[in-house]
């Protein structure tokens, strides 16, 4: 991906960059996360919030300080339909969607990114 589309992404508010993932995760049919033994977790609201992005640059990009040994791991988008956000939702977790290196990410519950995710991948079909 090229440097100026990254930056000019990475800028965008974090409604904007949620709404991007979220069409880019569906088109592309795969999320991304960071891994290092075991995947990259936050604390918000004194919860667990698992950061995913719609690209393997993205999640680089924020590969340091706490994750700096982390590696973007791409997940399918099956699996993370039908394993990954059930499971974050019975385990009271949130999906931290799309965090950037100088900025926030837009939190969801696990229920609100799936209905949003199937309603965009219904698009495509």
């Amino acid at each position: 991906m090229h440097p100026e589309k990254i930056k000019q992404v990475i800028q965008l508010p974090a409604q904007q960059r949620y709404d991007y993932c979220v069409r880019k995760v569906a088109d592309t049919q795969e999320v991304w996360g960071l891994y290092h033994d075991g995947w990259a977790t936050a604390q918000v609201g004194g919860k667990v919030a698992i950061p995913f992005w719609p690209e393997a640059a993205f999640a680089q990009a924020c590969a340091s300080g706490d994750w700096e040994h982390f590696q973007p791991r791409a997940i399918a988008l099956g699996d993370f339909l039908n394993k990954w956000l059930p499971g974050m939702a019975n385990n009271g977790q949130l999906a931290s969607v799309f965090p950037v290196p100088q900025g926030s990410a837009s939190i969801a519950a696990p229920d609100d990114l799936l209905r949003d995710l199937q309603h965009e991948s219904e698009q495509y079909e």
